[in-house]
């Protein structure tokens, strides 16, 4: 099989770029796949070499470029793959409203034409709290969500990241081939037991692309309360400004609290570092974007978590993960959940376990199995 596969890719960040590099590199190694064309965004930065012999890359869009995309429209019809593949949910191609319903229509383009088309939708536009994204929910907003669900669910097969999106796709939107595709993890580091117990200090990681609704000032405002009690605390804040959002980080580096450490974008090579030197791994999320591919890069180094109590972590949990939960804006209870785990080391011990047993039944190569096997039930 030749697979197109659209979607963001690094160098750049965010936008699910991290997810297309570890299920692609998974992906290459199937033998019924001959080659895989990336299309993916403009890059920002130094380019990103092949890492695989059958993945090629080309740069062939720019988020916020209507005609960037209505060029990768005619690039498909003329090329004809055996697989079009795309990897978005609803912000994947910038903030203009009209790039990103034109860039969720191309699935649904590529089958009318006769290519077979998977969508990867990470997050549904109903069930996301728009004004928490810094997202005005006017009309105009909303009836360009239910089109662009209506076109999302007109790809030959549409996967989802969170179970509960099947049943919502076909009762609200008549969708006919969707299916529940699990979120896959990393791998994890060689010592995964929990060091909570053993060092003096404590270290808390919140680790994403920083933008208004992950909740970053209610971590500080809880850490400032914890400081007090707990002057050994320390806590971490890895990543950049999503770009969505750029500058968003800036206006809390600058507070610049000698116990909290902002380290910035956090290369691959130092994700297994990054969480193993943290206890417990904290997503104060105001709103659910999908399911959180940090939740799940957590579990896979085998880590603690404490995290907002919304529907899509809720349903990791019941999948069986754990965490602890805590209310979605609630600096109170956030402190009162972290001061729980700092007291109940052998809670963790339990979390972590538990979170490397739910990461083992989504490793990459797992996720990839699933996609090859739709690919090739296309193909019939």
């Amino acid at each position: 099989m030749r697979i197109f596969f659209i979607s963001s890719y690094p160098p750049n960040r965010a936008r699910l770029s991290e997810y297309a590099e570890a299920l692609l590199a998974e992906l290459s190694r199937k033998s019924s796949i001959a080659e895989i064309q990336v299309l993916a965004d403009q890059a920002n930065g130094s380019q990103h070499a092949d890492c695989e012999q059958k993945i090629k890359i080309e740069r062939a869009w720019s988020p916020d470029s209507v005609l960037s995309l209505i060029i990768l429209l005619v690039r498909l019809w003329k090329t004809r793959p055996d697989i079009v593949h795309m990897n978005a949910h609803f912000q994947s191609f910038g903030r203009s409203r009209f790039a990103n319903f034109l860039g969720l229509a191309i699935a649904a383009f590529a089958r009318f034409t006769g290519i077979r088309s998977v969508l990867t939708i990470h997050n549904l536009g109903d069930k996301v709290d728009l004004e928490k994204c810094s997202i005005n929910p006017n009309f105009i907003t909303r009836m360009g969500i239910v089109l662009a669900m209506k076109l999302v669910c007109l790809a030959s097969a549409t996967t989802v990241t969170v179970p509960s999106y099947v049943q919502f796709l076909k009762e609200r939107y008549g969708a006919r081939n969707v299916r529940y595709i699990p979120h896959g993890t990393w791998q994890p580091p060689k010592n995964n037991s929990n060091n909570c117990a053993k060092r003096g200090d404590r270290s808390l990681l919140m680790f994403g692309h920083m933008g208004p609704y992950k909740g970053l000032p209610i971590l500080l405002h809880a850490f400032a309360m914890l400081s007090e009690e707990k002057p050994y605390l320390r806590l971490v804040v890895a990543g950049a400004s999503h770009p969505n959002f750029p500058g968003y980080l800036e206006q809390f580096i600058r507070q610049m609290d000698p116990k909290i450490n902002y380290v910035g974008y956090v290369p691959s090579e130092r994700l297994a570092n990054t969480f193993e030197e943290s206890d417990l791994i904290v997503l104060p999320y105001l709103t659910a974007t999908g399911t959180s591919g940090v939740f799940h890069m957590a579990c896979g180094f085998g880590r603690p978590i404490i995290a907002s109590n919304l529907p899509e972590i809720r349903e990791a949990l019941g999948e069986g993960a754990q965490a602890l939960l805590f209310r979605p804006g609630d600096s109170k209870d956030l402190v009162k959940a972290i001061m729980y785990a700092l007291e109940h080391p052998e809670a963790l011990e339990e979390m972590t376990k538990q979170n490397l047993a739910f990461a083992e039944e989504r490793t990459w190569g797992h996720i990839a199995s699933a996609f090859e096997k739709l690919y090739l039930e296309l193909q019939k």
